[in-house]
């Protein structure tokens, strides 16, 4: 599984619903020679137990039936458990049952689940991880001040991150890539004293990347009351949209939709003052 532009550390999180990998399927796992020399292994490594002579009947019976289909255009197919082989969460159950079975090139086994690009695709999905940005405010987020409104901006560009899931052996080549692009900032004030508390930004294209300035905007939070010796939890949240290709290119037509993911920025502690004015004459 390739990685690109993860600069951040945290995992994607679905707008709405889940893309989750299945927690089981079979996919190509061994060559005829590939499987006589894992029986072999496996054999002499449990010696003269009852587990290794009962191995060794199985390995006389493969060797009678066709020598492991040696010779022949094939794989053969295993389980593989999701979280064991790709390290990710998955909710589901594995309908499966263990083996191996012979596959010809070209003809997936029936009534078994097998690797798909859209199963990869999901654990691309999953694998994402997504920059933490850091939001810039102006004023900066300890000196803002009661009936002013507040200007966001990044100092410097959103990178959009894809990930491909592949597998290419034995003859099967099936592949998934995600890419997701930063579309849109919302921020929260953190407070009801704050008209309006939120606002959302659509991110500009520059360079590459992605940015937000909102000095020109016609919403920005202004903060109606100050926090009194206290702090607001301002709070940003950048939506990103992802879409899928069942290939190793990201930009590669078409793009299938997928869920929309959400990372939250960094929080920060607002410090609200009053600006005490007197008149003379």
């Amino acid at each position: 599984m390739n990685q690109n532009g993860g600069e951040g550390s945290k995992h994607l999180v679905s707008s709405a619903g889940s893309w989750d990998p299945p927690a089981c399927w079979y996919e190509p796992a061994y060559s005829p020679e590939g499987l006589d020399s894992a029986y072999q292994a496996l054999i002499e490594k449990m010696g003269g137990s009852t587990g290794g002579a009962d191995l060794k009947k199985a390995y006389d019976q493969l060797k009678a039936d066709g020598d492991f289909h040696r010779g022949q255009q094939g794989a053969w197919w295993a389980m593989v458990k999701t979280k064991a082989a790709w390290d990710l969460p998955v909710t589901a159950t594995c309908t499966q049952s263990p083996g191996l079975r012979w596959v010809p090139l070209g003809n997936p086994p029936a009534g078994l689940l097998t690797v798909t690009p859209q199963m990869l695709s999901k654990i691309a999905y999953g694998a994402t991880k997504l920059p933490s940005p850091a939001v810039s405010l102006s004023p900066e987020a300890d000196r803002q001040t009661v009936n002013l409104p507040t200007y966001i901006k990044f100092d410097r560009p959103l990178q959009p991150v894809s990930v491909t899931a592949s597998l290419n052996y034995l003859g099967y080549s099936i592949a998934a890539s995600t890419l997701a692009v930063p579309v849109s900032l919302e921020v929260d004030a953190g407070t009801d004293d704050a008209s309006p508390r939120t606002c959302t930004y659509p991110f500009t294209s520059s360079g590459g990347g992605y940015v937000i300035d909102s000095s020109s905007s016609g919403c920005n939070i202004t903060y109606q009351r100050s926090s009194r010796g206290g702090t607001y939890p301002l709070t940003g949240r950048v939506k990103w949209k992802v879409t899928w290709t069942a290939s190793t290119n990201p930009n590669a037509a078409p793009a299938n939709a997928l869920p929309d993911g959400l990372t939250d920025a960094a929080p920060q502690n607002v410090v609200v003052k009053e600006i005490q004015t007197v008149v003379t004459r």
